[in-house]
Parts: C-alpha cells; structure tokens; sequence
C-alpha cells in the first residue's frame, strides 16, 4: 500500500514538474501563445488505480486540482475541473478491474491491459473533456469560435500525444 501510494505521488510530482517547468515555459509566439496549454494533470488522475473508491477518486482528484491551482495561480479552475472528471472517470472505469483482475502483470498500469483502442479512446475522452472545461472556465465563453476552440482543439491533441508518451516512457509496454 506503501508502495501505491508514493508511486502515484511520485507520478503526481512528475506532472507537476513538467507542467511547471517545461510546459509553462514554452513561448511560441505572443499572438500564438493561447494554442499551446496542454494540462497534464489530467494524466495523473487517468493513471490512478481503477479500483479506487469512489469517494476517495474524488478527493484525490479535488486535492490534485488544488495544488495545482496553488502552483499556476488559476483560482479554483483545475480544482473544479479535477473534480469533475474524478467523478465521471469512476463510472467509465468501474467494470475494469473486473476485467483485468485475473492478469498478473506488474510491470504494466492497469491502462494497458485494457487494450490499444480502449485506452486510446478513453485517454483522448477525459483529455477532450478536461480541457473543454477548463478553456470554457478560463476564457469564460468570450471568443469561442476564434480562440477557444482552435485553443482546445490543439491541447487537446498536445496532451494527448504527451499522456500517451509518458504513459509509455514511465510503464514500459511488455511486448509478446
């Protein structure tokens, strides 16, 4: 349980370190600058254990949100939205660890043994999700043709592309 618990807060910290000195520091342009905010938060609350509570998915998920909003003074926007998807991810992962439970692959987070499309779909959903809400939070709604969705669009895709090379670089897929 030891173990869990500071792998996932070594996980948590690694986000945070990215997010706070690579991510944030990138300067691609004064007028081009809103594309480029990919959250990787988000990454740490896919990877949390599906057999998690419920309860204890959403305050995990509100606690990440809040230092986060500590770090990137953001005023309560990733809490919000960290806690959102916290809850809502429970309900699409609540039959997985039935599935995977006879599997006995430790070298692997629980992601990929799920399979390739599930766990595309399921990344690309909750990334989608999370920055739709944290854009519409943050811009509140002005602009949306002209700079929120173009700005979704592509952190979406950023992140996701991240997520999916993180994913990989920190759990070494097994190959058969």
């Amino acid at each position: 349980m030891i173990v869990s618990v500071l792998k996932y807060l070594g996980l948590y910290l690694f986000v945070l370190l990215v997010q706070l000195f690579i991510l944030n520091n990138i300067f691609i342009g004064s007028s081009y600058s809103f594309l480029f905010q990919p959250q990787l938060i988000v990454m740490f609350l896919l990877l949390l254990p599906a057999s998690m509570s419920h309860e204890w998915l959403i305050i995990v998920s509100f606690l990440a949100g809040f230092l986060f909003d500590i770090f990137f003074n953001c005023w309560g926007i990733h809490a919000s939205v960290a806690t959102l998807i916290g809850f809502t991810r429970f309900y699409a992962t609540r039959e997985v660890e039935t599935v995977i439970a006879a599997r006995d692959e430790d070298n692997q987070i629980w992601t990929s043994k799920k399979g390739s499309a599930w766990k595309w779909t399921y990344f690309l959903t909750f990334i989608g999700l999370y920055h739709f809400l944290y854009l519409l939070i943050e811009t509140h709604g002005n602009n949306f043709f002209t700079r929120m969705l173009p700005a979704f669009v592509s952190s979406t895709v950023m992140a996701f592309l991240l997520v999916l090379i993180f994913e990989n670089l920190i759990y070494k897929p097994t190959r058969n």
